[in-house]
C-alpha cells in the first residue's frame, strides 16, 4: 500500500508563500500566457468597492486578466491550473515565456484564495468555466479542478472589458487577502512601473497593447478609468516610453560601447547571450538652471526606480538585478541589459516564478581584481571553474565583461 505523496490542503497553503515580490510580479504570470497564446491585447481590470472599519474607504475587491488570445479548451484550462503541469514541459517547447507550469496557480494563490477562469475559442457566449478555491480545498469541499463547464461570464467584466475576440481567457481573482496595495489605483500604478518594464519590448513594437483599468465594481460604468500602459526602458534608449518630459518622447540615453554577443555550448546546443550598454547623456545628468540637482528632477527620481541590471529572457525581463551596483547616486545614469533564450534557464539560474537568475547574479559578488591577481587571465579562472564543476564556468567573461 502506498502513502499519498503530499497532503493536498496543506500543500496548497504553502504554496502561497511562493515569494512573488508583490501583486504585480503574480500578474505578470498571467500575462506571460497571454502573450504566449498569441494575444495582442491584454487588460489589468481592478475591481473596488466600499468597506467600512473605522470609516468609508474603497478597497480592492477583484482583480482579472482578459486577453485575446488562443483560448483553451477543456483538456488545457484543467493542466493550466494545476501545480508542475504545462502544455510547455518538453525542452523542445521551451522557446516563449512559460515553462515551469507553475504559474497561473501558484501565482494566483500568492495573492487571494479563489482564482475563476474563463476560455473561449468560438466566441465569448461558448466560454468554459473552472476554478480553484482555497476555503474548499482547505475544508477539502474540493478535492481537484472541476470539469470545466459552459458559463456565462459575469456581466461586470463584460461592461468593463474590452478584448473580447473569438478567442480569449479570462482569469479573476477574489477573496484577494495578501494583496500588498490596497485600492485599485494603488494595484495600477504600481503594476504600470514594473509591468511598463517587463513588456517593454512588445509594448513598444506594438505587437501587445496592455489596457489598464481600474472601477468601482458596484458601478463599475461610469466609473471605470483606463489607460495604456507605456513601456519603461531601464536602458532608456527607447523613445516615447514612460519617463517624464523632457525625455518622455526621446532617448534620455545613448549607446555606451557596441552590443557585445556571447556564443555559448550548453547541453549540447549553441545559444546567444547579447549584452547592450548605455549612459546618460549629458543634458539628462545637468542639474536644472535653478540649482536642482539632476537625479531630483522627475527624469532623475523615475531613473533612480530603475537602476540595475536589466536580465532579459524571451523578451521580458525576469529581473532588475542591484548586485553590480554600488552606493553612489551615479548609479542611475548607465544601463545594462543582458539577453538569453529560455533554453539557458538552467545555466543562468531561472527560478520557477520567473523573478531571478540566481546563478548569473551570484557572478556579480565575485572579486575580480583579487581572483585575477598575479597575471591571472579570465580564461585561466573559467578554466578552473570547469575543473571544479562550478555551473557558472560559461558565464565568467559576461560577468567580467559587465
Amino acid at each position: 500500500m502506498t502513502t499519498q505523496l503530499f497532503n493536498t490542503a496543506h500543500f496548497v497553503q504553502a504554496m502561497r508563500d511562493n515569494g512573488y515580490k508583490n501583486a504585480a510580479y503574480a500578474l505578470a504570470e498571467l500575462m506571460d500566457n497571454s502573450i504566449q497564446a498569441g494575444a495582442s491585447q491584454v487588460e489589468l481590470l481592478c475591481g473596488e468597492k466600499e468597506f467600512i472599519d473605522q470609516r468609508r474607504r474603497m478597497r480592492i475587491d477583484q482583480i482579472a486578466v482578459l486577453d485575446n488570445g488562443a483560448g483553451m479548451n477543456a483538456e488545457v484550462m484543467k493542466v493550466a491550473l494545476q501545480f508542475g503541469n504545462s502544455t510547455h514541459l518538453k525542452a523542445s517547447e521551451q522557446t516563449g515565456m512559460g515553462r515551469f507550469g507553475m504559474g497561473l496557480p501558484s501565482a494566483s494563490i500568492s495573492q487571494c484564495k479563489r482564482v475563476d477562469v474563463w476560455s473561449w475559442q468560438n466566441g465569448v457566449d461558448s466560454a468554459l468555466h473552472t476554478y480553484l478555491d482555497l476555503d474548499k480545498i482547505t475544508s477539502r469541499e474540493q478535492r481537484g479542478i472541476p470539469e470545466p463547464v459552459q458559463s456565462e461570464i459575469p456581466d461586470v467584466w463584460r461592461k468593463v472589458g474590452t478584448s473580447w475576440g473569438k478567442s480569449g481567457t479570462l482569469v479573476v481573482w477574489s477573496k484577494i487577502d495578501r494583496a500588498m496595495w490596497r485600492t485599485a489605483q494603488a494595484v495600477i500604478t504600481n503594476s504600470e512601473f514594473i509591468i511598463g518594464r517587463m513588456y517593454r519590448k512588445f509594448i513598444e513594437s506594438k505587437s501587445v497593447a496592455i489596457r489598464l483599468v481600474q472601477f468601482d465594481i458596484e458601478q463599475p460604468m461610469p466609473t471605470a478609468k483606463d489607460k495604456l500602459a507605456q513601456p519603461n526602458d531601464p536602458g532608456y534608449l527607447m523613445e516615447r516610453t514612460s519617463c517624464p518630459a523632457p525625455f518622455n518622447d526621446q532617448a534620455m540615453f545613448e549607446v555606451w560601447g557596441h552590443e557585445s554577443t556571447y556564443e555559448v555550448n550548453f547541453e549540447g546546443g549553441n545559444h546567444l547571450i547579447k549584452m547592450e550598454f548605455s549612459m546618460a547623456k549629458r543634458e539628462a545628468r545637468e542639474n536644472s538652471p535653478g540649482g536642482k540637482v539632476a537625479g531630483s528632477l522627475p527624469h532623475g527620481a523615475h531613473a533612480g526606480r530603475n537602476i540595475g541590471t536589466s536580465v532579459v529572457r524571451a523578451g521580458r525581463e525576469l529581473d532588475l538585478s542591484q548586485v553590480w551596483v554600488l552606493s553612489e547616486q551615479t548609479e542611475r545614469w548607465w544601463g545594462v541589459k543582458i539577453e538569453f533564450p529560455p533554453a539557458l534557464d538552467k545555466l543562468f539560474g531561472v527560478t520557477n516564478n520567473k523573478q531571478s537568475a540566481h546563478s548569473f547574479t551570484d557572478l556579480g559578488t565575485i572579486d575580480f581584481d583579487e581572483e585575477l591577481k598575479g597575471g591571472k587571465t579570465i580564461t585561466a579562472l573559467r578554466d578552473e571553474m570547469l575543473e571544479d564543476g562550478d555551473p557558472r564556468a560559461p558565464l565568467m567573461d559576461i560577468a567580467h565583461h559587465i
